[in-house]
């Protein structure tokens, strides 16, 4: 589309039997600059993940505004952030499935981790109230054997915020090798932070440590002074030493 009074016109025909159109008439001369706006309504979702499918595959860290550059760059075309993002979202689902279709699908990955990995430790939890997604622990045979021999008996506490649709934390306990390099032992995902989960994650790894050791050195526990990790380690690990991070 062009402002009124400008000459430049084309007009294309479906082909029949083929997805494909042929132009009939174009006059090519332009005498005004186009039209400018926030985003073209007809460039659908569809049709931005269809022209991106193929960079997403390649490099699925590719961010909506880089997709916004490239759709304009090689179609001349401007998207909205919103239409770049919703694009992406789109093929990413169907790539790796939905974020719904992804919880819904843990408690089958659970059995099938214990199953593959004869030793391992995988349990997923809901609310009572709704079965929505509450928690998960994860620790694998290999994970667990490697601390039971050949770590250090230090174990670091942390978490780190993730950053997917439905948010969340990810609690951690690492290990630490022969070389001093870090060995990752079990983590879990909550739905948030709080006393609660921390004393389940702490309950669940005591558990873990429990069923598998018998004559482990006094265990040394590493991690900041959040009120909450305090709690759960003298709750469940009280002859541990206690240690904090001085960075924090």
């Amino acid at each position: 589309m062009c402002c009124r009074g400008c000459p430049w016109r084309i007009h294309a025909a479906k082909l029949p039997g083929v997805p494909t159109f042929t132009i009939r008439t174009i006059h090519d001369t332009h005498t005004c600059g186009g039209i400018n706006h926030l985003g073209h309504q007809q460039a659908s979702v569809q049709w931005v993940a269809s022209s991106m499918e193929q960079r997403l595959r390649e490099n699925p860290n590719y961010k909506p505004k880089e997709i916004l550059e490239e759709i304009h760059r090689v179609h001349g075309i401007t998207l909205s952030y919103k239409q770049a993002w919703r694009g992406k979202e789109r093929i990413m689902a169907a790539m790796r499935g939905s974020f719904e279709e992804g919880y819904r699908l843990l408690p089958q990955y659970c059995e099938q981790v214990k199953r593959t990995n004869p030793g391992s430790i995988a349990s997923v939890y809901g609310n009572a109230t709704d079965n929505c997604f509450q928690r998960l622990f994860i620790s694998f045979q290999a994970s667990i054997y490697g601390f039971l021999n050949a770590c250090r008996p230090l174990l670091g506490l942390d978490r780190t915020y993730l950053k997917s649709k439905y948010l969340g934390t990810l609690l951690l306990a690492t290990g630490f090798d022969g070389d001093g390099a870090l060995f990752p032992l079990a983590f879990g995902v909550v739905d948030e932070e709080n006393d609660e989960n921390w004393m389940w994650f702490l309950s669940e790894l005591h558990n873990l440590l429990e069923i598998n050791t018998e004559n482990m050195p006094r265990l040394t526990i590493l991690s900041d002074r959040l009120k909450c990790i305090v709690d759960g380690v003298e709750a469940n690990f009280p002859t541990a030493f206690h240690g904090f991070c001085m960075r924090h």
